[in-house]
């Protein structure tokens, strides 16, 4: 099997993660992958140039979650591509509105499918419009003019939790037109289940901005306060310690941004992940920390629920503060911490069993065969 996966990049960003983590998952369930990635195709070309522009646009006129202006040709060319590589299916991943011509879809000889990352463009110009807009804005018009007009579009999206899959279904995407495939994580060799939490309570929380109003730092603040005898939160991220709130009983440890390198003293520093995020589908730090053997207590009603199965951590609301979810979020640490064990086993398996690049790409390569299938007769 052929796929051509085509991303807006497969380096930078949380969403190039994905993309580079499915094309590992294809290879590895042996799959023949040719990577596309849209960033470096066009890189010293005056196309670059007007690639900057259009997002400087899109950033001064709108906000950085949105992408809506094309101008001029995309920076990826599907159908040279498919008659160069000749695939059996084509892959999307992380696209924004210059990436791709949706109009080529329509002329491409294989299947197309699309990995959501977020709801964009089904929903509009903005990545997490959870519902297609009623009554559209500029970005929207813009983006029904330049780019996106709501067709042609891939044979299947395929979403990386139930949560993103329920949006788009009500959002007007045909439930047979829709699978969920949730997301591949390697986890090294050399880690083992931690035999038990460091001495001290020793929480982790990671950003690539800590003041992101959707990664829900400010609503864990009440709920850490409310901890019997405090706890020291390995923050990773910005802004700097100097920035961050006095809570009682909280020590804050600053650790910064890292790199793929640092990840192993990154999980190693704190025994459970928070994470409070309002819009994730299925964040990298969450399937990360599993592949380090972290447990993890996730906002409730989002993508991660998908992930944070039971013995693997909890579910909590953080953000609606009521009595009761503080209460669960104390008994949740406390039971995390009492089984710790088997908690940190748990999460692993997860990683390894579930969420192991060979088990995902062969998930996905099922899907392909369906499809081709489908085709053929």
């Amino acid at each position: 099997m052929k796929v051509l996966v085509v991303s807006k990049s497969f380096t930078k960003g949380g969403s190039a993660s994905g993309a580079s983590n499915l094309a590992q998952a294809l290879n590895a369930a042996g799959a023949e992958v040719v990577r596309v990635d849209a960033q470096e195709a066009i890189a010293g070309r005056p196309l670059a140039a007007v690639r900057f522009v259009e997002r400087v646009y899109e950033r001064l006129a709108h906000d950085a979650e949105t992408h809506c202006l094309r101008l001029g040709p995309a920076s990826v060319d599907l159908l040279a591509l498919c008659k160069i590589h000749k695939p059996d299916v084509v892959q999307l991943c992380d696209i924004s509105a210059n990436t791709i011509s949706f109009k080529a879809l329509r002329r491409l000889p294989c299947p197309v499918f699309h990995r959501m990352s977020d709801f964009w463009p089904y929903h509009g110009a903005r990545h997490y419009a959870p519902s297609p807009p009623t009554r559209p804005a500029l970005a929207d018009r813009v983006l029904r003019w330049t780019a996106f007009s709501g067709a042609p579009v891939p044979d299947i999206r395929v979403a990386p939790s139930h949560w993103l899959a329920d949006h788009l279904v009500s959002g007007g995407v045909a439930r047979d037109r829709l699978r969920v495939i949730r997301n591949a994580v390697t986890s090294p060799d050399e880690v083992q289940p931690r035999a038990h939490c460091a001495p001290g309570l020793r929480l982790g929380f990671i950003a690539g901005s800590i003041t992101d109003p959707r990664k829900g730092f400010k609503n864990l603040l009440p709920f850490l306060a409310a901890l019997p005898g405090g706890a020291q939160v390995h923050l990773y991220g910005h802004p700097s310690k100097t920035d961050l709130p006095a809570v009682p009983g909280i020590e804050w440890v600053s650790g910064g941004r890292f790199t793929r390198d640092q990840k192993a003293g990154v999980y190693g520093s704190f025994d459970i992940l928070l994470c409070p995020s309002l819009l994730d589908n299925s964040p990298n730090v969450l399937t990360e920390a599993f592949s380090f053997g972290v447990p993890v207590i996730a906002q409730s009603g989002t993508g991660m629920d998908s992930y944070v199965l039971p013995g693997t951590g909890a579910l909590i609301d953080f953000k609606h503060l009521t009595s009761s979810a503080l209460e669960r979020f104390n008994a949740s640490v406390a039971e995390i911490v009492s089984t710790y064990t088997a908690c940190s086993a748990a999460a692993l398996s997860s990683a390894r069993d579930d969420l192991a690049p060979a088990v995902i790409g062969a998930a996905y390569l099922n899907l392909y065969h369906e499809i081709l299938t489908q085709r053929h007769d």
